[in-house]
């Protein structure tokens, strides 16, 4: 049987994740566990919860049939308390679905995003992660045909996470435009689009609040997440969680600081 667990960033309550969770259920015979925060956690990026306890509360998820858990804590206390508390022994899922978030994770968003931590802990914990986002930020309340648009698309992650064909270290972050679905344009790999925005500070009577600017779009090497969503495309970027630079490793022996420091004789 196919099993799966379904976190989020937006709070367990949040339409997004009931979304999600009614496309996971066109799945034939998936066994569908949902464990989301409590409450809405946005922008934690990847926190984890130390210093207070952590108390899963089993409940009812829109009538569906699925078993549901709401976590106080963060989307990776979520993914990690689930594993090591709700699941027994190795009754570990085969995928971990996060989102649908309200809004685009594009480029360094990733760092960010409490959508991509679930996915991300999934896979530290040796299971395949996928994070949804949708850009409906502007219109939050409706998610169109977001359900039939990434049915085949959780059924494919699904499927080779069954077959065991999803590398381990990577997780996979999706955009999709906010469109009917007779005008996306397809599927594409997508790479990160790290400066497609600006950050300022705009001065209310209580302090400053975060924005973004976005500038013009310059010509691009490669296709990039937020040009490709920007074309009415899905784009999908396979996100590595070693962010060890490996050429910049082996330069680093030539250092003079490296090689001066001296060898012990033991290690010759």
């Amino acid at each position: 049987m196919l099993k799966i667990m379904v976190t989020n960033d937006d709070g367990i309550d949040a339409l997004g994740i009931k979304r999600l969770t009614e496309a996971l259920l066109s799945l034939d015979g998936a066994e569908i566990c949902v464990v989301a925060p409590k409450e809405e956690k946005s922008g934690v990026g990847h926190g984890l919860t130390y210093r207070s306890a952590l108390s899963p509360e089993q409940r009812d998820f829109y009538g569906l049939p699925v078993k549901a858990w709401a976590v106080n804590g963060n989307p990776a206390d979520c993914v990690k308390a689930a594993f090591h508390l709700l699941f027994a022994g190795d009754d570990k899922p085969d995928i971990v679905f996060s989102g649908i978030n309200v809004g685009t994770n594009l480029g360094r968003d990733i760092y960010y995003s409490g959508t991509c931590s679930g996915a991300r802990e999934a896979v530290l914990l040796g299971v395949p992660g996928v994070a949804l986002s949708y850009d409906n930020w502007d219109d939050q309340g409706n998610y169109g045909e977001v359900v039939e648009m990434i049915a085949p698309l959780v059924r494919d992650f699904s499927e080779k996470a069954v077959q065991r064909k999803l590398p381990g270290d990577v997780f996979w972050n999706v955009n999709i435009p906010h469109l009917p679905k007779n005008q996306v344009k397809g599927i594409k790999p997508a790479a990160l689009s790290l400066h497609h925005y600006e950050d300022r500070y705009l001065q209310e009577a209580e302090g400053y609040f975060l924005t973004r600017t976005y500038p013009d779009e310059s010509t691009l090497a490669e296709p990039q997440d937020y040009q490709l969503l920007k074309s009415g495309y899905i784009a999908v970027t396979p996100v590595h969680i070693d962010a060890t630079d490996r050429k910049l490793l082996r330069e680093m022996e030539e250092w003079t600081l490296v090689q001066s420091w001296g060898v012990r004789k033991e290690d010759e």
